[in-house]
């Protein structure tokens, strides 16, 4: 049985990516189908994977999980370093 890694949306400073491809996405999409440059345009033969986001989380330590939730209220928010083993 294969089993896909679950997408959860990584917010930085400047940019959210999606965890599961690491591809630029928009944070409030629910799904991973649009992609969103950081710093320049994406490459037009890039795709998102599509998969649905099941929390939202961060590497940056002075984001806090407030905020996260103010972003995104409807996905479990993480600090950064607390994602659950299931979702890494």
């Amino acid at each position: 049985m294969t089993t896909t890694r679950p997408a959860v949306l990584i917010v930085d400073d400047y940019t959210t990516t999606c965890s599961r491809c690491g591809k630029g996405a928009r944070t409030q999409d629910t799904h991973h189908t649009q992609l969103l440059s950081g710093w320049g345009t994406p490459d037009p033969l890039d795709t998102p994977c599509g998969q649905p986001f099941v929390a939202i989380s961060t590497r940056r330590l002075e984001i806090t999980t407030d905020q996260l939730t103010e972003m995104r209220p409807d996905l479990p928010a993480y600090a950064a370093g607390d994602l659950p083993a299931d979702l890494r």
